[in-house]
């Protein structure tokens, strides 16, 4: 095989602390390397959820035919730590050009998650002994409003362990990564884990948005056009049934957890309509403003009635129909 031919997901790194391999991470477009903030933190030894700057990390590209690892530094704008239930991201940049046998992954947008079939590679052991793990995507929720679950797809096969962190979470359907997973149900062997999604990885790191491929014969993330009156009306109605808006101090919460980009250019006010009206409005100048919205007001509802017909609102509604 020439050097330049390139085996199946030539875009898998494995991140290396002082006693071995501590996580994995996908390599992207212009040497860069997305992970998560937490194998860092092991990779540099580091518990305080903060990085020396500058500090370079070991990695190597297991899918490379001519082996070989380098290093690769956190760039500025891309350093997320965990904060409460949010964030766990980091964005490195190598140091000198990967392999010639490898090559960047396709970032996509998670988008609908229920029902997506994936699968992941994680640096379970040793060097070389890592191994696929197949889930189903099963919807947002964990820890985080930004996290979506997996399951195990199959009952006997690889299961999440540690050193998957900062792994690739692969659509099988197409090839194209649609988030890193970031943690695992009751530790090694787990049949639950999750991903943070791309959708929520842009806000935390706006840096890569260039990295993302948009959907093929998709829309762009780009606002919604001549969005219907009515049609918005119908969502603020929708939206002012669930007790966590109605409560000031949740619907805090829930605007906070849209992400910041929508958070703070919301007017607020001391009237739930115009609260709620200007929230709606606001976060359908995203292509995935109300998604967001609808993943955050979950976290507080936990499977009640009015989210549901919220949620059966928002996909009647959608302009792409999905």
């Amino acid at each position: 095989m020439g050097v330049l031919e390139r085996l199946e997901d030539p875009w898998r790194v494995r991140v290396f602390g002082p006693r071995g391999p501590v996580g994995a991470g996908v390599l992207l477009t212009g040497r860069r390397v997305l992970t998560c903030a937490h194998v860092i933190d092991s990779a540099l030894g580091e518990d305080a959820g903060l990085v020396t700057e500058g500090a370079p990390v070991t990695v190597e590209f297991p899918a490379s035919l001519t082996g070989g690892t380098g290093t690769a530094r956190v760039v500025p704008g891309g350093w997320a730590p965990r904060s409460g239930e949010r964030a766990d991201v980091a964005v490195l940049e190598l140091d000198s050009a990967p392999p010639a046998d490898t090559g960047p992954a396709t970032l996509r947008r998670c988008g609908p998650a229920a029902g997506r079939q994936v699968r992941a590679y994680g640096e379970a052991g040793p060097a070389g002994q890592g191994g696929w793990a197949r889930m189903v995507l099963v919807g947002s929720g964990g820890l985080s409003p930004d996290w979506v679950q997996m399951d195990l797809l199959t009952p006997h096969g690889e299961r999440v362990r540690r050193g998957y962190s900062g792994a690739g979470v692969v659509d099988t359907a197409d090839g194209s990564v649609r988030g890193i997973l970031v943690a695992a149900a009751h530790g090694d062997g787990a049949d639950t884990a999750w991903m943070i999604p791309v959708e929520a990885i842009l806000r935390y790191c706006p840096l890569l948005t260039a990295a993302v491929t948009p959907e093929v014969g998709g829309r762009a993330p780009d606002p919604f056009p001549e969005w219907p009156a009515r049609a918005e009306q119908r969502l603020v109605e929708a939206l002012v049934r669930l007790p966590s808006i109605r409560d000031r101090q949740r619907r805090d919460s829930v605007i906070r957890d849209t992400g910041d980009d929508i958070a703070l250019l919301t007017e607020r006010s001391d009237v739930l309509l115009q609260d709620v009206r200007a929230l709606v409005s606001q976060c359908l100048q995203y292509d995935d403003g109300i998604d967001r919205l609808a993943a955050a007001a979950r976290w507080y509802e936990r499977g009640s009635r009015p989210m549901a017909e919220f949620d059966a609102l928002w996909l009647s509604l959608r302009p792409d129909g999905s």
